[in-house]
């Protein structure tokens, strides 16, 4: 018997075309689905992290002659919500080199994994068989 309260995880999946019009509408099934979690203190910053990877794995997610769909997951677990994104690149995300001390010559681009991190508790990514990744970033909850 279960004692206290338990919450058991929710969860949501939304498969996007690999066109640019998938980050707006990634953007509204993820702040949709806060909203019905009754989250929306986490909206702002999950607006942003799955704009990020979304037009990440839309810019360097992507195998040449290939449309696979992307998918996004989000599934709240106690004091986090996951952010997941699916593409079919087996490609390492990596954060690029900029200088973030002098911004005097900061390329356009190029700073959405460093934003992901700055707004996320932990963030990573984990290969999939046969081929891709999963890029994941969890956000802090109040509750």
């Amino acid at each position: 018997m279960l004692r206290g309260s338990y919450a058991p995880p929710r969860s949501a999946t939304f498969a996007l075309a690999p066109t640019p019009e998938s980050v707006h509408a990634a953007r509204c099934f993820a702040l949709a689905t806060m909203y019905g979690w009754r989250l929306a203190e986490v909206c702002d910053n999950l607006e942003l992290v799955v704009s990020e990877l979304i037009t990440n794995a839309l810019r360097h997610g992507q195998v040449a002659g290939e449309t696979t769909p992307l998918r996004l997951s989000l599934i709240h677990r106690a004091t986090h919500v996951l952010c997941a994104i699916s593409d079919p690149s087996p490609a390492t995300p990596t954060p690029r080199d900029q200088d973030l001390d002098d911004l005097s010559d900061l390329e356009p681009g190029g700073l959405g994994l460093h934003i992901v991190e700055s707004l996320s508790r932990a963030w990573g990514w984990s290969p999939m068989t046969p081929t891709g990744k999963i890029v994941w970033a969890a956000l802090p909850t109040t509750d």
